[in-house]
C-alpha cells in the first residue's frame, strides 16, 4: 500500500508540475496572438509609423529565433527548472515594461526582451514534461500541452479583443501586455515550491554565444530597413544595411565552421545541409512561415485600420482561421501515416485556395464587409495551415541521422522564425506600396485583395518544394521517435517539442529501453529448460513487450537497416540474451549444435511474429493472435518444433511452466 500511495503522490505532483509549466507556455503563446490584435491601437496611441509597430512584432521573433537553441542548451547545462524560472522572470518583467512603455522605441526593446525570455523558458517546458511523466502518462501530458497551446492561439485573439473593448482604467492597449503580470508572478512562486531542484543534464554542453549574436544582427540588418524604409524615406544607411547582409551571412557561417572545428557545438551545423532532403526541406519551412505570419499582419491592418473594425470584432473574424488550424493540427498526426510527406502538399494547397478565396471575398465585399463573409475562406485557410505545420519538422528531419535530429530541428525552427520576420517585412512593404497614398476603406480593401495572393504564392511554392523532397525508404516518412506519441493533441505537442530543438524523445526512449532491458533479463532467467518450453515461455511473456515491438516496427519503416537511435545502448540487451542461450547450451538444456546468435533471432521471431502482424495470423489461421484457441495451437506447435530440433539424447531437466 505504501508503494501505491507513493506512486499516487508522485503522479499528483507530476500533474501539478504540468500545470505550472503550462502556465508559462500559455503566457508566451497568448502574447504572440494578442499583439496581432493590438497593433493598430499601439500605432495610434504612440503616434508611431506602421514600420515601427511591425518591429514590435518582429523584435520578439528575432530574439526568439536567435536564442532558442541556446536556451535549450542552457537548460542542459544549468538545469531545466533553473532556466524555466529565469526565462519566466525575464518574460514577466519585460511584459511589465511593455505595458509601461512611454514610446514605441521602449516597446520594441521590451518586446525583444520578451523574446529572449521566451527563448529561455519555452525549450524547458516539454523537457520538464519528459522528465516528470513516465510511460503512458507522458503521452497524456503531451496531449494536454498540445491542446492548451492550440487553445492559447485562439484565446489570445479573443482575450486581446475583450481587453481592448473593456479598456480597464482607460489604459488602451497596455492591458494586453500587463495581463501577463499576475499569471507570471503566480507561476514564478509556484515554480519555487512545486518544481523539484534539478541537476545539470550535460556537463559538456557548449554555448555558441557568437552564433546567436551574429544571427540576431544579420536578421536585424535585413528586416529593419524593409520595415522602416518606406516611412523613413529610405536613408542611405538602410541600403548599406541591406547590402551588408550577405557579408554578415558569410561571417556567420565562417564563425560556425570555426566553432565546429574546435570540437564545440555551433548554432547552425553546416554539415546538415549536405543532406539533400534536409537542404530541400528548410526552404519549405521558410515559405510557410513567410506566408502565414505576413497574412495575419495584413489581415489586422485591413480590418482595423482600413475598415475600422473594433479589436474585438477583428478578433472574432480571426477565429475561424485559428479553429481550422487547431482542428487540422490534431488530424495531421493521423493523416501522415496514410499520405506521408504529401500531407504537407495537401495542407499548403488547401491553404493557398483559402487565401485566394479570402482575397476574392474581400474584393467582392469592398467597403461593405461585415466580417462573417470571411469565415468560410479563413476556416479553409486555417485547415490547410494546420496540416502544413504539425508534420513539418518531423518530415524535414526524417532524412537526418538520429544524432543530428535535435540540431536539425533547431535549424528548422530558426528558419521558421526568419520566415516570420521576413513575411511581416516583405508583405507589409508590398502592401503599403500598393496602397500608396490611399486612406479610404476601399483603398485598404483593394490593396489587401491584391497583395494577399503573394502569401498564397508562397504556400504554393512550399507545396511544390515538398514534391522535390527525396523519397524515403519504407512506407512513410517522418521521424520514428515520434511514434510513441499516439493521441491527436500529443502529435501537436511533439511538433512543438521538435521546434524547440529538443532532444526528440531521448528521455522517453531511455526510459522504455531501461524497462525492456530489466524485463528481458527477468524473462530469460525464469525461462524453463528444453527448447520447445523455452519458446513457449517467450511467447507467453512477449505480450508485455507489445509497445516496444510496435516501436521497433515503426522504426524499421523509418530507418530501414541504417543506424538507429541508441544502437550501442541496445546491444547490451541482445548480448545478455545470447549469453543466456550459450549458458543453457553449455548446461545441455538447449541444443548446443545450433548457432546461439541465430537461435536468439529465431526465438524472438517465434515469440513476436503472430502479434506483430496480426492480420497475417488471422488470414492464415482464421483466428486472432489474442484468441486463446490460437495461443493454444501456437504453443503446441512450438513444443513440437523444439522436440524435432533437439537431439534424442538431449537431457530434459523438465518443464517449469
Amino acid at each position: 500500500m505504501s508503494d501505491e500511495s507513493s506512486q499516487a503522490g508522485g503522479s499528483r505532483r507530476s500533474w501539478i508540475t504540468l500545470c505550472v509549466v503550462m502556465a508559462g507556455a500559455f503566457m508566451a503563446i497568448l502574447d504572440v496572438a494578442i499583439v496581432n490584435v493590438a497593433m493598430p491601437s499601439v500605432q495610434e496611441d504612440l503616434h508611431a509609423s506602421f514600420g515601427a509597430v511591425e518591429l514590435v512584432v518582429t523584435a520578439y521573433t528575432l530574439l526568439y529565433a536567435s536564442c532558442l537553441v541556446t536556451g535549450g542548451r542552457l537548460g542542459d547545462l544549468l538545469g531545466r527548472r533553473r532556466m524555466f524560472l529565469i526565462g519566466l522572470s525575464v518574460f514577466t518583467a519585460a511584459s511589465a515594461l511593455c505595458g509601461a512603455a512611454p514610446d514605441v522605441h521602449v516597446l520594441i526593446g521590451a518586446r525583444a526582451l520578451q523574446g529572449l525570455g521566451a527563448a529561455m523558458l519555452y525549450p524547458q517546458v516539454l523537457a520538464i514534461i519528459q522528465i516528470a511523466f513516465p510511460g503512458k502518462e507522458r503521452g497524456r501530458a503531451l496531449g494536454v500541452f498540445g491542446g492548451v497551446v492550440g487553445i492559447g492561439a485562439i484565446a489570445g485573439q479573443i482575450i486581446g479583443g475583450l481587453l481592448l473593448a473593456w479598456n480597464p482604467l482607460d489604459l488602451g492597449w497596455r492591458p494586453t501586455f500587463l495581463v501577463n503580470l499576475p499569471i507570471g508572478v503566480v507561476t514564478i512562486i509556484a515554480t519555487w515550491f512545486v518544481l523539484p531542484a534539478d541537476e545539470p543534464m550535460e556537463d559538456s554542453t557548449h554555448l555558441d554565444w557568437g552564433g546567436s549574436a551574429l544571427s540576431a544582427v544579420t536578421l536585424a540588418m535585413f528586416t529593419v530597413p524593409l520595415l522602416m524604409g518606406r516611412t523613413e524615406g529610405w536613408p542611405v544607411w538602410m541600403f548599406v544595411s541591406l547590402a551588408a547582409v550577405v557579408p554578415a551571412g558569410f561571417w556567420l557561417m565562417r564563425h560556425e565552421r570555426r566553432v565546429a572545428e574546435r570540437g564545440r557545438t555551433p548554432l547552425i551545423r553546416a554539415e546538415l545541409f549536405r543532406n539533400r532532403g534536409f537542404a530541400r526541406g528548410v526552404p519549405i519551412a521558410a515559405m510557410f512561415a513567410f506566408s502565414y505570419v505576413g497574412f495575419m499582419i495584413l489581415l489586422a491592418i485591413y480590418l482595423q485600420t482600413g475598415l475600422h473594425f473594433t479589436p474585438l470584432h477583428a478578433a472574432l473574424v480571426y477565429t475561424p482561421d485559428a479553429i481550422g488550424f487547431l482542428t487540422s493540427s490534431l488530424l495531421a498526426a493521423r493523416l501522415t501515416p496514410l499520405l506521408g510527406r504529401h500531407v504537407l502538399t495537401l495542407g499548403y494547397t488547401v491553404a493557398a485556395i483559402g487565401l485566394l478565396a479570402t482575397a476574392a471575398t474581400a474584393a467582392a465585399a469592398d467597403t461593405g464587409l461585415s466580417g462573417w463573409e470571411l469565415a468560410p475562406p479563413l476556416l479553409l485557410a486555417g485547415l490547410g495551415q494546420g496540416l502544413g505545420m504539425t508534420p513539418l519538422i518531423g518530415t524535414i528531419i526524417s532524412t537526418l541521422s538520429p544524432a543530428q535530429a535535435g540540431a536539425g530541428a533547431g535549424v528548422v525552427t530558426t528558419t521558421l522564425q526568419v520566415g516570420n520576420a521576413t513575411g511581416v517585412a516583405v508583405q507589409s512593404l508590398v502592401y503599403f506600396s500598393v496602397l500608396g497614398g490611399g486612406s479610404s476603406p476601399h483603398d485598404y480593401a483593394s490593396a489587401f485583395a491584391k497583395v494577399l495572393p503573394l502569401a498564397a504564392a508562397a504556400t504554393l511554392a512550399a507545396a511544390f518544394l515538398v514534391t522535390r523532397l527525396p523519397r524515403q525508404e519504407g512506407a512513410r516518412s517522418g521521424n520514428a521517435l515520434l511514434g510513441p506519441v499516439q493521441s491527436h493533441t500529443a502529435g501537436v505537442a511533439y511538433s512543438l517539442f521538435l521546434m524547440t530543438g529538443g532532444r526528440v524523445g531521448d528521455r522517453q526512449f531511455q526510459d522504455d529501453l531501461e524497462k525492456v532491458t530489466q524485463e528481458r533479463r527477468h524473462q530469460d532467467q525464469e525461462a524453463p529448460d528444453g527448447l520447445g518450453s523455452y519458446w513457449v515461455h517467450n511467447f507467453r511473456v512477449a505480450h508485455q513487450d507489445a509497445p516496444w515491438i510496435t516501436y521497433l516496427a515503426r522504426e524499421a519503416l523509418a530507418y530501414g537497416d541504417r543506424k538507429v537511435p541508441h544502437e550501442s545502448d541496445r546491444a547490451g540487451v541482445l548480448d545478455a540474451r545470447i549469453a543466456e542461450i550459450r549458458e543453457r547450451q553449455r548446461r545441455g538444456s538447449l541444443p548446443g549444435r545450433l548457432d546461439a546468435d541465430l537461435l536468439g533471432l529465431l526465438s524472438f521471431a517465434l515469440a513476436n511474429y503472430p502479434r506483430l502482424l496480426p492480420q497475417i495470423t488471422r488470414m492464415t489461421t482464421g483466428l486472432s493472435p489474442r484468441d486463446p484457441r490460437f495461443e493454444e495451437r501456437w504453443e503446441e506447435f512450438l513444443r513440437q518444433l523444439g522436440d524435432l530440433l533437439e537431439p534424442a539424447s538431449a537431457p530434459h531437466i523438465g518443464d517449469r511452466l
